[in-house]
């Protein structure tokens, strides 16, 4: 009989720890690098329809190549896994945050708008009326966006109806979750 027809009896694999393997588009190498550098980046990986607490781990490994099919780069994690909620072979989530800032003021993506002046938002005062407000954006991430100049923490927005909205335009708010700014 030789090797290659033989069926292995048994396959043994390590789940503590346990590693997980992702990519990342070549353009975040940069960032990734720089946080890692500084020693700041937290990985997270946690099943799809997992409830509990996502697993936190390290970065262990930066491939020193880029794909050419995908132009990505892989990277893998160690996570202690004590939980065991991570599994081999299994699909899993990977967040990757390399820094956070605490103090960012962040808006529902719906409340900016753009016009010839540059982007703005309406601002809803005391009195119940409104205010164009010129803003800054830093970045954009899904529903969210991040305002660098403009606002403050604490104030309300308008998320729907700006298209019949003029300065000093008196309205209702709707009660609901997030109609305040995110400190």
């Amino acid at each position: 009989m030789r090797d290659t027809d033989a069926t292995p009896l048994v396959v043994i694999n390590q789940v503590t720890p346990i590693y997980v393997s992702f990519v990342i588009p070549e353009s975040r190498l940069p960032d990734l690098k720089q946080y890692l550098a500084k020693g700041s980046v937290k990985v997270e990986a946690r099943a799809p329809n997992d409830v509990a607490a996502p697993s936190v781990g390290r970065i262990t490994f930066v491939d020193n190549a880029v794909d050419p099919t995908t132009g990505t780069i892989r990277i893998k994690g160690t996570f202690a896994n004590p939980t065991r909620h991570l599994w081999p072979g299994q699909f899993v989530n990977v967040t990757v945050t390399l820094t956070t800032d605490p103090h960012a003021v962040v808006v529902p993506a719906a409340a900016v708008q753009t016009g010839q002046q540059g982007t703005y938002v309406f601002v809803v005062k005391a009195n119940q009326t409104v205010e164009l407000r010129p803003i800054g954006v830093a970045r954009a991430v899904g529903a969210e966006t991040v305002i660098k100049q403009g606002l403050k923490p604490g104030e309300t927005v308008v998320i729907d109806g700006q298209l019949r909205l003029v300065a000093g335009t008196t309205i209702s708010i709707k009660s609901g979750p997030g109609n305040k700014v995110a400190p």
